[in-house]
């Protein structure tokens, strides 16, 4: 602070280097104690804690910030705005964000509302409805706008009252008003004549009534003639003007809404009044007494608290934020004596939170409340909202932002999922039953829109038109008769939106747009040269062709007729074009005028070789052979991809046109340049707005689309400043002047001389008598200072002044009229409620509405919230014991122990980190800041420490991955190079602050390590970006408005506000006073003196250069502008961006509490077991395997519970342990017959579709998969979410719900697909199955053998392919393959007792021989082969392996057809195969005696004679192989 020495030492000549302030030539500068008595100060954590609060608080924080800008360098703003847009921009409206999510979880439960004890809303306008069809009825509702006329006609008469008018004009308005009063009075007469007997059930009938006759009254001559009683009750007359507002419908709808339950907007109104006043009678209680009634310097201190109005307008004062810390530092500086100052602060601090961050905030959430939705209609309007984003289209805008530029195009549609593109999503929401789904509908909409059809047709009865209808027809007719124009003509319906349900609208949306389409294509046809840029570049033309390569389509995103541009060549002119605006824009803060004159001065005066104006110039030569490119490659205005047509090509074209006028007016006027030439300047930083695509259409979305609402926004503001500015004149006109001299009693007094102690030096003076910069001497002053007090600024002096009025030609006095407080109070309470609440309000909804948040329902935006969480998780590292050394396993260890040793050690090392900073004063003893550097120092190696722990055990890739991990580098690195320097002492002041800055920064370590703050943080982290964005396209702003104002008023003398920081010499300072301006903070009054600073006290000439007065219209133009676009509209897109990503209240209201960090815990245990290196993929072989280790809320199973097996075999068990003989039906301790009934109790339906949903989960995990890394970690956990977690149809966005049911189609079709093929798999293994059964058959003995004596027959029933026989039973196949018993998938063929005799395998017939167990069947055994694969080593051991035939995807027939996936050898051996299958069936089928032998064995074979036959056989295997080889 500029006050931390007392020393009147003239002989002390300060520090070595100068900084901040410096005093004038020839003064001395001395520094005293720190303001308020030394109360306010940084020197300590407490003081300073009670400063950065004021900070938060946004209010006269700027004294501050000049103090610190007067005491240290101008660098030092940037501590206040950082803390201004943080902690106010920030987390202040987090808090706001918080209240109303709070309000609209209450009413989602409860379903009322929030702020009434019942459900009943009682509106405050009710629309009566005329149940009378007289004629005189008839006749009255025809003079409806007549009476409004002549209210409007009596208000007007009103407003020209000021305190200066004769008394003709006088006479005049009074007269006017006793003849609107008597007409008002006949109407109301004639209303309640033309319907008596329903006239007392409206409510506005009898307002009106009430009205007329008190303003009847307050004519009679005694109380029209009483003087300020009368200018009171005026009040009735003024009170008409709400008929007016109902009259329009644009004021209407949005007062309707606003005031659509009105009983709880007046609860909360009574609930303000009563805390403030329980408040005010705890600060009678504290401060009575304690505070004189003037200050030294005979100042008049206000608020003293002396009695409970005194202290109900402080504590309201305090409410409203305007000059709160006067008060705080009042109480602090009388209270300091008693030690009892911090008692003051914090009493007024509370009261400051619990007001004007909770109190007032909750009129947020009344008003939002109003703006709300039922659940179902939020649906609806999705689905509207959906199509009429899909009817706009696109963007319409051709230029590259800067971020775009910066990505080269990476990232921007590569990940996208097809299904973002095209029609796919409007023609989804086309089918009935996905459409049911989303509204979660039973019935079929179509009779319903038939019906709603029906109505309106049937309302709907033909009007003929009038004579000026007719002729206006024909006018148009015959000017107007001319082809729509289908490229710039918006989407044709049948009915208007609110008239279609939401399928109908979706099938005309399809058929419009291709309508569309063909109406484009006709067009062109019928006009070809309407895509012809300039009359001479047709779209063939090769120059044409030349500029669409360089650049994008300047309208839209798809260029009709023309070519793509070229990447590197577009974005490579984009980003020299980009270049050129940055250096213009700076070039433009550095030309001030206040340099430009310096170096005129310099060169002998003007000239114009200077080398801004020729940079202007070339500046404006590449900016207009920009423009000619983009006119030449798309058009100038009449064809489809027109540049100007656009809006940034029209910002583009404005900023051209402004530079080439400062280029001509600088070279032809010799320097004699305007204030509105200078002022062109600024907007050249309007073509930065292309900072990045979301802060440009968040501009366009709300200012430009959203214009009309702001509109409607500003005209109900009107209509609360009108009438208190017609009010205001009536009480206060001419009553606000006051002489400079105290001692005069009345304003006749106020002439000559008087003595005049300015700093306690006694000057004769003139007496002068005038107004402060404000009054109500007339309407215009009026509403130009009450549309000031709706800021929140300066409303307090208002106040002041008021309270000090002695009557006219009087000398205002002290607390002389305390009851005019009320007209200010009730004026600021109405302003804060319907101007600033209204405009955030109506900001909030309009930008939700934009991106669609205003219409999401509770399960929508828990979601949101589930999906932002499931995607911030990632996978686990496991270190392998084996690969892993001892020292890097005990790292991880430590490393992921959130609980362990060594994390709380340094939780506490941290935590005694910040009591170190907490302890911190000034002025402190050398031997204790000796030893706090050497603590902190030793927390530095314990960081130090931690840090080569985490990496050591998490590796570097892992360890890069957390955000508070980089973090931790930079912060701890920092303070370890500060610290070096700090201990070598090199003294400079920089590296002393950045050394501090470092050691604060390590502080919010802390964060992570508590799981609320991490929450909380993450919370406000989530609007991070779009706060980001929202802050360059303010920033662009920031700098066209400084610009602006630095060459308007660079040159304008100081005023009684203006010093040397706080001015708009250059931009730096501009920016910092414009930042100031956007808090609301003095902003009218620095207004006043550039508009105030004239003849003759500042110098008038007709060169720029050398005239330094202000200019009313331009300062009130700019300020005002800057005012309601900067704190109106700005500021309350803050506060929609941080409620649209608001979660904390959701995350903990609803049921998606059940995804705990313990479940995600297990499942990433889960996911390690398989990928133990944290990859985040796994090989789809292994995902079955994972779903078995899956548990709780993500497992996935057909039988889980109490369906799996083991928990039924449990139900089921029986207890046999000491039965002699088990009861029957009990087998292995298992009762058949409970096991029956349990198994009959499963739901077949409920199983069924389990595992249906199996099927479909399985397949889409396989189809999302990645084909060379396999399953994705986020992938599968936000697939498991969909099956398990959420609802699909009450839990997604329409958009990403009909994304979800395509992928579901695609998914249900290739599970479809994969039954259609699993059943011809079927079929063609069922043949090959039954061939070579039937061959078997007909390979064996038909008829008995006819001999004498017994003989050695061979049975050859094996024979079956040659390719068997190239194999001897000792050697086996090389490539893998079992000859011809190799069959793949073979679950249906009957398991058989003999098997392949294997090299190396037991065999009872000995090692080359088959092992055949006779056995007494109509059918031979056969050799049976497992549906395994024998793989074949060198070394003669044999391998099993599972193979799916069909795992590569091809069918039978592929698989045979000599595919990839199969060997040349294996393809040669399965052709054989066919061929032996062939040959073997045609040679037993030719022989009738094997045909007989077969049906021989067939009849005996289960007789004796066939087991003796059986005995007398002898089979050997390498016998019949040889004869069936020979």
């Amino acid at each position: 602070m500029p006050w931390l020495k007392d020393s009147l030492n003239l002989t002390d000549t300060g520090a070595a280097t100068h900084k901040g302030y410096l005093c004038p030539k020839n003064s001395l500068c001395v520094s005293r104690e720190n303001p308020h008595n030394g109360t306010v100060s940084f020197d300590n954590v407490m003081q300073s804690l009670q400063l950065v609060f004021v900070i938060m608080s946004s209010n006269t924080f700027s004294d501050i910030l000049y103090h610190m800008t007067d005491s240290d360098r101008l660098a030092s703003a940037l501590f206040f705005a950082f803390g201004i847009v943080i902690m106010t921009l920030w987390l202040m409206n987090l808090l706001v964000a918080v209240i109303t999510s709070s309000f609209q979880v209450i009413r989602e439960e409860s379903k009322g509302s929030a702020f009434t004890a019942d459900d009943q809303i009682y509106p405050i306008i009710d629309d009566d409805e005329h149940v009378t069809d007289s004629q005189l009825q008839q006749l009255y509702d025809k003079t409806y706008w007549v009476w409004i006329a002549i209210i409007v006609f009596g208000l007007v008469t009103q407003a020209f009252r000021s305190a200066n008018m004769d008394s003709q004009s006088r006479r005049f308005v009074d007269t006017t008003e006793t003849v609107v009063t008597i007409i008002l009075l006949i109407e109301i007469l004639l209303r309640f004549a033309v319907s008596w007997r329903t006239f007392h059930r409206s409510k506005r009938n009898w307002v009106d009534l009430g009205i007329a006759v008190i303003t009847a009254i307050i004519q009679i001559p005694p109380i029209r003639h009483s003087g300020q009683p009368y200018a009171w009750l005026t009040f009735f007359q003024v009170l008409r003007f709400y008929r007016v507002v109902l009259a329009v419908s644009i004021t209407r709808d949005l007062i309707q809404i606003v005031l659509g339950n009105v009983s709880g907007l007046l609860n909360l109104i009574v609930f303000v009044f009563l805390i403030t006043f329980l408040t005010a009678i705890f600060a009678v209680q504290i401060f009575r007494g304690e505070i004189p009634k003037e200050y030294p310097s005979g100042e008049t201190i206000h608020v003293t608290f002396s009695n409970i109005y005194n202290a109900f307008i402080g504590m309201y004062q305090v409410l409203s934020s305007e000059n709160w810390t006067s008060l705080m530092y009042d109480t602090t500086s009388y209270e300091d004596q008693w030690h009892t100052a911090w008692i003051s602060a914090s009493f007024f601090i509370l009261w400051f939170i619990l007001a004007n961050f909770i109190v007032l905030n909750m009129f947020i959430a009344v008003i939002q409340e109003n703006f709300d939705v039922t659940e179902d209609e939020k649906r609806l309007y999705q689905v509207r909202a959906f199509l009429q984003q899909s009817e706009l289209g696109g963007s319409s805008h051709g230029n590259l932002s800067l971020s775009t530029i910066f990505r080269l195009g990476r990232g921007t549609n590569r990940h996208k999922d097809p299904l973002d593109y095209g029609p796919a999503t409007t023609e989804m929401l086309v089918k009935e039953t996905v459409l049911r789904d989303f509204l979660d509908e039973l019935e079929p909409m179509g009779h319903l829109d038939e019906e709603a059809g029906a109505m309106i047709r049937s309302s709907t009865a033909p009007v003929r038109a009038g004579l000026l209808s007719a002729i206006w027809g024909k006018l148009l007719g015959i000017f107007g008769n001319h082809e729509p124009n289908p490229f710039y003509s918006r989407l044709k319906f049948s009915r208007a939106y609110e008239e279609l349900d939401p399928q109908t609208m979706a099938r005309e949306v399809v058929s419009a747009t291709e309508q569309r389409k063909r109406a484009q294509r006709q067009y062109l046809q019928n006009h070809p040269t309407y895509n012809t840029s300039l009359f001479l570049f047709a779209p063939e033309h090769p120059l044409r062709r030349l500029c669409q390569r360089i650049v994008g389509p300047g309208r839209g995103s798809h260029r009709h007729g023309g070519v793509h541009p070229i990447k590197p060549l577009w974005y490579g002119f984009s980003a020299i074009i980009y270049a050129a605006i940055v250096v213009m824009v700076i070039l433009a803060c550095v030309a001030t005028p206040l340099y430009q004159r310096d170096y005129f001065n310099r060169h002998g005066g003007y000239t114009v070789r200077n080398w801004f104006v020729w940079t202007d110039m070339s500046f404006a030569v590449i900016f207009s052979i920009e423009a000619l490119i983009k006119v030449i490659a798309d058009g100038f205005f009449w064809t489809p991809n027109a540049y100007f047509r656009g809006s940034w090509g029209f910002i583009d074209g404005l900023v051209l046109v402004t530079l080439w006028i400062n280029v001509i007016t600088s070279l032809y006027k010799d320097g004699a340049v305007s204030r509105a030439v200078g002022a062109f300047k600024a907007l050249r930083a309007l073509r930065l707005l292309n900072v990045s695509d979301t802060a440009r259409d968040t501009f366009h979305s709300v200012i430009v689309l959203g214009g009309w609402k702001v509109l409607s926004a500003a005209l109900v503001s009107l209509s609360l400043l009108v009438p208190f500015a017609i009010y205001g004149v009536n009480l206060f006109n001419g009553q606000f002047e006051i002489c400079n001299d105290n001692k005069v009693n009345t304003l006749s007094q106020c002439v000559g001389e008087f003595n005049s102690t300015p700093f306690h030096w006694e000057v004769v003076a003139p007496r002068q008598m005038s107004n402060p910069y404000y009054s109500f001497d007339d309407f215009p002053s009026a509403l130009s200072i009450l549309f000031q007090i709706v800021s929140q600024e300066g409303w307090t002096d208002v106040m002041w002044s008021a309270m000090m009025t002695n009557g006219r030609e009087n000398q205002p006095q002290p607390f002389k009229s305390q009851g005019n407080a009320v007209f200010f109070i009730v004026f600021n309470l109405l302003g804060a409620v319907f101007v600033l609440t209204l405009f955030v309000s109506v900001f909030m909804r309009n930008y939700t509405e934009q991106t669609g948040v205003a219409f999401f329902t509770a399960e929508q935006r828990s979601w949101l919230e589930l999906r932002k969480l499931l995607r911030q998780i990632a996978p686990s590292k496991r270190p392998s014991a084996k690969s892993e050394s001892k020292y890097r396993g005990r790292a991880y260890r430590i490393a992921v122990k959130k609980r362990g040793k060594w994390s709380r050690f340094i939780t506490i090392v941290l935590t005694l980190h910040l009591v170190l900073l907490i302890v911190e004063f000034s002025p402190e003893k050398g031997w204790w800041e000796e030893t706090r550097d050497w603590l902190f120092l030793f927390f530095t190696v314990a960081y130090i420490a931690n840090i080569v722990i985490r990496i050591v055990g998490l590796t570097w890739k892992r360890f890069r991955k957390s955000s508070w991990d980089l973090y931790s580098i930079a912060a701890v690195s920092g303070t370890v190079i500060t610290t070096l320097l700090h201990r070598s002492r090199w003294d400079n002041p920089l590296y002393t602050q950045l050394h501090h800055l470092f050691l604060v920064s390590i502080a919010l370590l802390l964060i992570p390590r508590n799981n609320q703050l991490d929450q909380l943080f993450k919370t406000a982290a989530a609007s991070l970006p779009a706060i980001g964005n929202l802050l360059a396209t303010w920033f662009v702003l920031f700098l066209v408005y400084a610009i602006a104002l630095t060459q308007t008023f660079g040159l304008t003398r100081f005023g009684a506000g203006e010093n040397g920081n706080l001015n708009f010499r250059n931009v730096p300072k501009a920016l910092i006073l414009l930042f100031r301006m956007s808090c609301g903070e003095g902003w009218n009054a620095i207004m006043a003196d550039f508009a105030s600073i004239g003849y003759p006290n500042c110098n008038v000439s007709k060169d720029f250069y050398q005239s330094d007065c202000g200019s009313a219209r331009w300062a009130q133009g700019l300020f005002i502008s800057w005012n309601i676009l900067s704190m109106y509209i700005f500021v309350s897109l803050f506060v929609s961006l941080i409620f649209e990503s608001f979660s904390y209240v959701y995350q903990r209201s609803n049921g998606l509490s059940v995804v705990s960090r313990e479940e995600i815990r297990r499942f990433k245990q889960a996911w390690a077991t398989y990928d133990p290196e944290g990859t985040g993929f796994i090989s789809k072989e292994k995902f079955p395997r994972l779903l078995g280790e899956l548990s709780g809320v993500f497992e996935m199973r057909i039988y889980d519970g109490e369906l799996s097996v083991g928990s039924i075999l449990a139900d089921c068990k029986h207890d046999t342990r000491g039965m002699e003989q088990v009861p029957a039906g009990i087998v292995e301790g298992i009762d058949l017959d409970a096991l029956n009934r349990r198994l009959a109790t499963i739901d077949v339906a409920e199983i069924r579709r389990r595992r249906r949903r199996m099927e479909l989960f399985f397949q889409e995990i396989m189809v999302s998969a990645d084909v060379d890394r396999g399953i994705n970690f986020t992938s599968c956990l936000m697939i498991l979410a969909h099956y398990n977690i959420i609802s699909d149809g009450k839990s997604l966005k329409l958009d990403e719900y009909l994304r979800r049911r395509a992928r579901l189609q695609r998914v249900e079709e290739s599970v479809e697909r994969r039954v259609v093929r699993g059943f011809f798999d079927t079929l063609f293994w069922s043949r090959r199955f039954r061939s070579r059964h039937n061959f078997r058959d007909s390979a064996r003995m038909m008829t008995i053998p006819q001999f004498a004596v017994p003989e050695i027959f061979v049975d050859d029933r094996d024979v079956v392919s040659p390719i068997e026989s190239r194999f001897p039973p000792d050697v086996p196949p090389k490539d893998g393959t079992s000859g011809d018993y190799e069959q793949q998938g073979s679950e249906g063929l009957r398991r058989r007792n003999d098997s392949i005799s294997v090299p190396g395998s037991p065999s009872r017939s000995g090692p080359s021989s088959l092992n055949v167990s006779p056995q007494l069947s109509p059918h031979r055994p056969s050799v049976s082969v497992s549906s395994a694969n024998i793989n074949w080593g060198h070394d003669g051991s044999m391998d099993w392996i599972d193979e799916d035939p069909f795992a590569d995807g091809r069918s039978p027939g592929a698989s045979h057809g000599g595919s990839p996936g199969r060997s040349p050898a294996r393809s040669r051996a399965n052709s054989n195969m066919e061929e032996a299958y062939t040959v073997a069936r045609s040679r037993a089928a030719s022989t009738a005696e094997e045909r007989q032998r077969q049906d021989v064995l067939d009849v005996f074979d289960n007789s004796a004679w066939g087991e003796s036959i059986r005995r007398s056989f002898t089979l050997s295997r390498s016998g019949t192989r040889g004869r069936g080889a020979r």
